[in-house]
């Protein structure tokens, strides 16, 4: 039984590939959206199934595949969501999101947003970097370093509360555009945020 979906863009993989491999696990189903298989190759990992229009890759053979049409409404990555979704995936792992096209590093970071109106769990892995969407409590746990950033994606987040951090909030209000939530540091102690009302972009750095 697949429990993790894990997608494999084409965007840029850090140096630290050993990593990825080993957030890999039994219960893990692989999409290679095109191009991506090109970084499943880098990974030395097989795809269980590779998605899109092949215009990233030469249309090779493979057992398990999904060809669109170029001309399409969704990107090769949507595509992939829609799959997941369909499949009944709940937690969903995206590696290659981050890349030189900044137009398609911010689409992709914006699907997060989708999979989380369907009732599942995104999170963008890019070692050291793990990109995720909150709206709720959530519990970093204890943490003796790194760094994390707050980016809201709603207009106000309102009530947002960081403790146990180098610097704390108590149910403020932060506004779209603010940097106020820029750039936290974890100090070795149990840390968690909390917020009332709004949608928060994590960008954490796991050390």
């Amino acid at each position: 039984m697949y429990e993790k979906l894990i997608i494999v863009l084409n965007g840029e993989l850090s140096d630290e590939l050993e990593k990825y491999r080993k957030r890999l696990e039994s219960s893990s189903f692989i999409i290679a959206c095109d191009g991506g298989y090109n970084n499943c190759k880098k990974l030395e990992i097989k795809p269980d199934l590779i998605l899109g229009d092949f215009d990233s890759i030469n249309d090779i053979e493979f057992e398990n595949k999904i060809k669109f049409p170029e001309k399409k409404d969704k990107s090769d990555f949507e595509l992939a969501i829609d799959y997941g979704i369909k499949k009944g995936f709940k937690d969903f792992e995206i590696w290659g999101a981050i890349g030189k096209r900044l137009d398609h590093t911010l689409f992709n970071i914006s699907l997060l947003l989708k999979i989380k109106k369907e009732g599942g769990e995104g999170k963008i892995y890019h070692p050291p970097y793990m990109i995720f969407i909150i709206d709720k409590q959530y519990n970093f746990g204890i943490r003796k370093k790194g760094f994390v950033s707050f980016y809201p994606l709603t207009d106000k987040i309102k009530g947002f509360t960081i403790k146990g951090m180098k610097y704390e909030l108590n149910e403020k209000d932060i506004n779209l555009g603010s940097t106020e939530t820029l750039s936290n540091e974890f100090i070795g102690k149990e840390s968690f945020v909390n917020l009332k009302e709004g949608i928060i972009l994590v960008i954490l750095e796991e050390a």
